[in-house]
């Protein structure tokens, strides 16, 4: 790497760090929502989820679609479609894009700890896992979880 390309990666980093710090998704969530609710108000939605799913499955084909053909800031631009979507997709299954992604993550969270338990437990060291061996161990807590949640 030359020195002008890592200047150039600092400014980049400048450039997409500044507004992250600065800014409030919770907020960019729930604009979208209301935006969502808005625009159906006046009739521009889908008549049922079918259509949103297929949205959402569209947005994600784009996404991939730019980043093989190498173009990632079309591939960011998309993503921000795609979650626009998931948002509306949120909508049509009346739960708050905030309340399903804080959900999502207090699972996260509770899944990668049963995970650092059972490696601890058998001695191991994440870092020397492969991908397949952390998911292997993974989709048994993430069981674990399940079968806890469900009860005797």
């Amino acid at each position: 790497m030359t020195s002008s390309d890592w200047e150039q990666d600092r400014q980049d980093e400048k450039t997409h760090s500044r507004p992250c710090e600065k800014r409030d998704f919770t907020d960019a969530l729930h604009a979208s929502w209301m935006i969502q609710e808005r625009v159906s108000a006046l009739g521009f939605d889908w008549p049922d989820i079918g259509g949103v799913f297929d949205k959402v499955a569209e947005e994600l084909q784009e996404i991939r679609d730019a980043h093989d053909s190498g173009d990632n800031d079309h591939a960011r631009r998309e993503l921000g479609d795609l979650l626009f979507a998931a948002v509306n997709l949120a909508r049509f299954l009346d739960v708050h894009p905030g309340e399903a992604l804080a959900a999502a993550n207090d699972r996260f969270e509770r899944r990668f700890a049963l995970l650092e338990t059972e490696l601890e437990r058998g001695g191991i060291r994440m870092e020397a896992c492969t991908i397949e061996e952390l998911d292997a161990v993974w989709n048994r807590v993430k069981q674990q979880l399940r079968d806890m949640e469900k009860g005797p």
